[in-house]
């Protein structure tokens, strides 16, 4: 319709122009639609600016008064469809942090200085906290771009800062500690304690994550072929026990892959699935999955009484470590990792690589200082 003449009494010249026209968003039709100006030439004006953001951004800007909390609402009722439970769940968990701070504040009124006021009081925290709490602010916000309520994501240019802790999880395991463990948990006659046992032999050789370990079953595994099919994840966060199910849907399109079964962890699943009746791999002992939490605070519980620090994704690290270490080509690795990008595996072959060079020089520097041969040229 465009620009319209309406009639109305109480208007200076007995009329008033209309800004009437539809428009598609994602397939879907929009009407924009405001009254009360004057002239023709407001009317004509206003048209031309809403077009222009509609050609622009793709929608058009509302007068949006709803607070960053009430759009965080709106994002999880209506804008959550193209991601992952889990990715919904920790956006959740990492908003909680800022809803007090930002959450009251009309949407509109958040802009760059806002954000960067908000993460530089931050930034005596862990910065991977602040970080996680960035990409939540990124899906809310690019969520109120998509249905008009803001014209760009002002976040995109926020710097975040904070502690860099040392992660117990970015440590490796070594095989000493490794077997110790595995044996005392084995070697037990709780059913659980050996469920744990061998999802720490699982993890250990494979790399697979606590949540790929936990949703394998027993067809999983192709003895005859010496293979491994990882197709399916474990979805527990924000769940009860008995609402526990598993998903095709992985992290990444390369995380589902057919991966080689170790001779030594086959014949340890030939063991467990004779003593095992349930077609899960690492069950409780009425079958049920096993809460990824539990599992992790109860083996740490033992690892501590030997004096070995374990967090199960240390398993991971482990198992990345030990194939770079071994002189694995980039390639290769990246496919037994399944990194959904070569970039990844690039990290860490840097990071052993490093590791190995300071190891290198403080060899050098301990054997030629102790034997007092300090040689130059």
């Amino acid at each position: 319709m465009g620009v319209i003449k309406r009639k109305k009494k109480k208007a200076k010249n007995g009329y008033v122009y209309e800004v009437n026209f539809t428009y598609k968003v994602n397939g879907i039709s929009q009407r924009y639609w405001k009254s009360g100006f004057e002239t023709k030439k407001e009317a004509l004006d206003h048209e031309a600016i809403k077009k222009a953001e509609l050609q622009e951004y793709g929608n058009i800007t509302k007068n949006c008064k709803k607070t960053l909390n009430e759009v965080y609402k709106e994002f999880l009722e209506n804008g959550t469809s193209q991601y992952q439970s889990n990715t919904i769940y920790n956006t959740s968990r990492d908003y909680n942090h800022a809803k007090d701070s930002l959450g009251p504040m009309i949407i509109t009124h958040i802009d760059y200085t806002t954000l960067q006021n908000y993460f530089n009081k931050r930034k005596d925290q862990g910065i991977e906290t602040n970080k996680n709490i960035k990409k939540a602010l990124n899906r809310i916000l690019n969520y109120a771009i998509k249905v008009g309520y803001i014209k760009t994501n002002p976040i995109s240019l926020v710097t975040v800062s904070g502690i860099q802790n040392k992660r117990e999880y970015e440590n490796i395991l070594p095989y000493e500690d490794f077997s110790s463990l595995v044996y005392i948990l084995k070697n037990n006659n709780d059913f659980n304690q050996k469920a744990f046992g061998i999802a720490i032999e699982i993890g250990y050789y494979t790399g697979l994550r606590i949540s790929e370990v936990l949703a394998l079953n027993k067809n999983d595994i192709d003895f005859e072929n010496d293979m491994i099919n990882v197709n399916k994840k474990l979805q527990y966060k924000g769940l009860k026990k008995h609402q526990f199910y598993v998903t095709e849907q992985m992290k990444s399109k390369t995380s589902q892959s057919k991966i080689p079964l170790a001779t030594i962890l086959k014949q340890s699943l030939l063991e467990w699935f004779n003593e095992n009746p349930y077609d899960v791999i690492i069950c409780d002992s009425k079958g049920y999955y096993v809460n990824p939490n539990v599992l992790s605070s109860k083996v740490k519980q033992v690892a501590k009484n030997i004096g070995v620090s374990f967090h199960f994704h240390m398993l991971r690290h482990t198992f990345a470590t030990n194939i770079v270490s071994s002189n694995v080509d980039l390639k290769t690795a990246q496919e037994l990792m399944r990194h959904a990008n070569i970039n990844t595996t690039l990290s860490i072959y840097t990071h052993v690589q490093d590791d190995h060079k300071k190891q290198v020089i403080n060899d050098i520097f301990n054997i030629t200082c102790g034997e007092n041969v300090v040689k130059t040229n």
